[in-house]
């Protein structure tokens, strides 16, 4: 299925941020306390000079080049999707980048409608990471302005069916019940 047509928007983090995420919500990097940090440091410094830590980020499919970097970068961890509809993005107001927030010249924040109309969506489809262009346009982001709680997630997916326990779990122990799905999907995760 063609990512234009898809239902769903991808954040990766590392398993170890889980039980906050649950207690206090997926918050925008400038609210966070102590978390697993596993961005690069020269994203994070960017970030905050243009703003965009004030924003929950968002892509619009897995296994995209950041959350292969990440991946790799950090092999020894164990990394979660965080899921939400893009119809519950379009609803609460999030904003899109069509394109990886450092490519864009001038770095402008659309609408979402303007902004899913802007990307090059056949372009994504490609999924050339060798091609600078197509890699850019495959970390298009979608923010959200405010913080999401558990109760709006639409799913999680994990690369295991130990890793699912561990989800269901902390979901069990924190919130007293699962707030989505948890799906085991080994497909969307590096190795």
């Amino acid at each position: 299925m063609a990512i234009r047509d898809q239902k769903l928007l991808y954040h990766l983090t590392s398993l170890e941020n889980l039980e906050a995420i649950l207690r206090n919500g997926l918050l925008p990097r400038n609210q966070m306390v102590r978390f697993d940090d596993v961005a690069e440091p020269g994203l994070i410094d960017f970030r905050r000079e243009n703003g965009l830590n004030g924003y929950v980020p968002f892509h619009f499919f897995p296994k995209n080049p950041f959350d292969g970097r990440v991946q790799t970068d950090y092999p020894d961890k164990d990394f979660i999707y965080i899921t939400l509809s893009r119809d519950f993005a379009r609803e609460n107001n999030f904003q899109i980048i069509p394109m990886h927030p450092r490519a864009m010249r001038p770095l402008e924040l659309y609408d979402f409608d303007e902004g899913f109309g802007i990307i090059e969506w056949d372009t994504m489809d490609q999924k050339n990471y060798l091609n600078d262009v197509c890699r850019h346009i495959c970390m298009a982001e979608c923010l959200s302005p405010n913080t999401i709680m558990p109760i709006d997630f639409y799913a999680f997916y994990v690369k295991t069916n130990e890793i699912k326990t561990i989800v269901r779990e902390s979901c069990l122990s924190v919130l007293h019940r699962s707030p989505c799905f948890i799906n085991v999907n080994r497909s969307m995760f590096l190795g």
